[in-house]
């Protein structure tokens, strides 16, 4: 479980506009996680295997790669749909090339990595065709969370109440223009710390739009659809993306158990994140909730059937985040990496 301080944005606030939409949708498929592929390491308790994970923070998925962020060794391994290791790249340090507090990892779609070290301002491109080169950036606003746009360039979160994103290239840092009004009341209370800028999550959801989704609190968290212009210099839209009522539900069960547990400091505050990640796999977007209630994800787009992946005990305990390729569950956890395979649950689901 992760907690968090109380965040306080400085600024005038706005009038509030509507929170995101809620869907009465009930899940039309539901899939199960069943047997297990293949983990790395093979075997958890032998501390001495070579190339351990150390400390994960997050895992990007393209196509059939899957990229595992290593914070503490500084490095990013990259697995195929059967848990083995391909290759592993980067190193902790303050060099070039090195990586000293990763906190996000976007795959791009020619193969490249992109990961955002905020403690160093830098945001690295490492070239997976061409082993050993990389491209360091220092953009204007650090780089705590990454996502791609839909033309494959990385964009972060700005700390002005007047712009939302960032495009970031070599050739400098541009914001996305957009209409100050149209910038949702949750994120534009003033300047953004980067505790508050951690909690918004960014992913290619089409060839027009980004998801953003607003981490934080509960239910107090949001999630929308950013539309960009053709040349991708600015924002031509901003819609709420709905979710199931039964999520919200869950989601303030949880609050209140967690509540009752954590040291009073932390009860009136934001200690409860209420997403581990955030995922967009072929045209299909993917949220990984907190809640141990068994949902492992949830696609919500709206491109298909809503689908739920649930599991036991044994699978969401100590998971950190998770994403969904070919019927198949990637599952992360601290210092290990887990295929499962899905299979088709006959039945309702009952949330």
């Amino acid at each position: 479980m992760v907690c968090i301080a109380a965040v306080v944005l400085s600024g005038c606030r706005r009038e509030e506009r509507s929170r995101t939409p809620v869907s009465d949708d009930d899940v039309t498929r539901v899939l199960e996680a069943g047997d297990l592929i293949g983990r790395y390491p093979r075997d958890p308790t032998d501390q001495t295997t070579d190339g351990l994970i150390e400390g994960t923070f997050g895992l990007a998925v393209r196509g059939e790669d899957v990229y595992v962020l290593d914070a503490v060794a500084g490095s990013i391994l990259r697995f195929d749909l059967e848990a083995r290791l391909v290759e592993r790249v980067g190193r902790r340090g303050q060099g070039p090339g090195e990586l000293s507090a990763p906190t996000s990892i976007a795959a791009g779609p020619r193969g490249e990595l992109w990961v955002g070290d905020p403690a160093a301002n830098r945001l690295t491109r490492f070239v997976r065709a061409s082993p050993g080169a990389f491209e360091t950036l220092s953009p204007a606003y650090p780089p705590v969370n990454v996502g791609l746009s839909p033309g494959g360039v990385p964009v972060v979160p700005t700390m002005s109440a007047m712009t939302l994103l960032a495009r970031v290239t070599s050739d400098g840092v541009r914001d996305l223009a957009v209409d100050p009004a149209a910038v949702p009341t949750e994120v534009s209370s003033g300047p953004l710390d980067r505790m508050s800028m951690r909690g918004l999550m960014l992913a290619r959801l089409d060839d027009t739009s980004m998801a953003m989704l607003q981490n934080r609190h509960g239910t107090e968290f949001r999630l929308w659809r950013v539309r960009l212009s053709a040349a991708e210099d600015s924002i031509s839209g901003i819609e709420p993306l709905p979710l199931p009522r039964w999520l919200y539900t869950i989601l303030e069960e949880e609050t209140e158990a967690v509540r009752r547990t954590v040291p009073a400091e932390f009860a009136e505050g934001d200690f409860l994140i209420p997403f581990k990640g955030m995922h967009a796999n072929r045209g299909r977007l993917w949220l990984v909730p907190t809640p141990s209630s068994r949902i492992i994800a949830l696609a919500v787009d709206g491109s298909g059937p809503m689908t739920a992946v649930v599991g036991g005990p044994g699978i969401t305990g100590g998971l950190l985040d998770a994403a969904v390729v070919e019927e198949r569950l990637i599952a992360l956890y601290e210092t290990e990496l887990r295929v499962y395979r899905l299979d088709e649950r006959r039945g309702a689901f009952e949330p």
